[in-house]
């Protein structure tokens, strides 16, 4: 019990939270090649949940890639 307490109360994952708006057309999807949510009009995600993958480094450099790339699909939209 203590253990389980002391895991519980003081441990923690350095994995950051990710690939849970899966890109594509498949049932199972939620997000478009263009980072537009299916069935939903004017709503985009472009942060680390469409990773397919969880990169070996750190996130950072990867999500700023991700927003550069929204920003090119917005901006072209119009």
């Amino acid at each position: 019990d203590e253990i389980e307490h002391f895991l519980r109360e003081e441990c923690e994952t350095g994995y950051h939270p990710m690939g849970t708006c899966r890109m594509g057309r498949g049932p199972n999807a939620v997000v478009d090649d263009q980072l537009k949510v299916h069935g939903l009009e004017g709503l985009r995600v472009a942060d680390a949940s469409i990773f397919p993958t969880m990169p070996s480094g750190n996130t950072n450099a990867p999500c700023i890639m991700v927003g550069e790339k929204a920003a090119d699909l917005i901006k072209n939209s119009y």
